[in-house]
């Protein structure tokens, strides 16, 4: 082996419940295996366009004709990346939408904004890069990484996990070849693990100490905190000031989420029974009598 190597420690589980570490090495892509994984990946793309898989082009048209995804939501998609953008850029001039100077509250809530936004344009695409996953672009370029990770995975002693493709194929769910896929798109691609906390408005809370290492906001006493400052715990749930637990306008509940249960005034067994009770002094009264 040659050129840069990493190290991975993995997991293994073992039939009787237990599990061993195990190490192995991950080297970055050479010349020769990059070509392998082109050619694996152009036989795979055409394996695709004789099974009738879609290209990405023909997928849109498809799409279109069934209503999934048309020239208004091109449009939506558009516009809501153009409104993170604008939003983005004022919350590091420092300035509001009217051009008036930020104060840090008004900051924090256009952070959030920023996040609710992210989270529409999230949700509107999802549906569509879900039916590009299935295309035959898709697929090949899979297969190619797929390639990469077989040809690049490596025991201690230097010698391949994987004897080909197909072999990484069969065995493509186990710890070691997830780990090594993990890895090497990291190495690849540049995926940042912290890839939440760079984004424009976390780095903004940050900064100013209005979010965790979780990314979770907080108040000044670093107590998690909803969007509109009300006080919660580890899962969400409101607190009161004596951390009992409450809903969101305050009433207290048992920890389970039922209400707690107030003290009733027993109108129906205690009334009965009281009623007998003075129906048989009444009674023996007379006989006695």
């Amino acid at each position: 082996m040659s050129g840069f190597k990493k190290i991975l420690e993995v997991a293994i589980s073992k039939e009787d419940g237990s599990t061993e570490t195990k190490k192995i090495y991950l080297e970055k892509p050479n010349n020769n295996a990059i070509k392998l994984a082109d050619r694996y990946k152009a036989k795979v793309w055409n394996d695709c366009l004789k099974d009738g898989i879609l290209t990405k082009k023909e997928l849109v048209s498809v799409m279109e004709k069934r209503g999934i995804w048309n020239g208004d939501k091109d449009t939506e998609q558009e516009s809501i990346i153009s409104k993170i953008v604008d939003l983005e850029r004022n919350l590091y001039k420092g300035i509001s939408v009217s051009g008036k100077k930020l104060k840090l509250s008004e900051g924090r809530d256009m952070a959030i904004d920023i996040r609710r936004k992210r989270l529409e344009l999230r949700n509107l695409i999802h549906q569509k890069i879900s039916m590009e996953e299935n295309t035959a672009e898709s697929l090949s370029d899979n297969a190619r990484f797929d390639c990469l990770v077989a040809e690049c995975t490596f025991h201690e002693n230097g010698s391949k996990v994987y004897k080909n493709i197909e072999e990484y194929n069969q065995n493509s769910s186990d710890e070691i070849a997830y780990k090594a896929a993990s890895e090497l798109a990291t190495m690849m691609f540049s995926l940042e693990k912290d890839f939440e906390k760079n984004l424009p408005e976390n780095k903004w809370l940050s900064k100013f100490n209005l979010v965790n290492e979780d990314l979770r906001l907080v108040d000044k006493d670093k107590e998690l905190v909803d969007i509109n400052g009300k006080k919660i715990d580890e899962n969400g749930f409101y607190r009161d000031e004596d951390n009992v637990r409450i809903d969101v306008d305050g009433n207290k509940m048992e920890e389970d989420g039922t209400y707690i249960m107030a003290e009733y005034e027993d109108d129906i067994f205690t009334t009965k029974s009281t009623k007998k009770t003075k129906q048989k002094e009444t009674t023996e009264s007379k006989e006695n009598g």
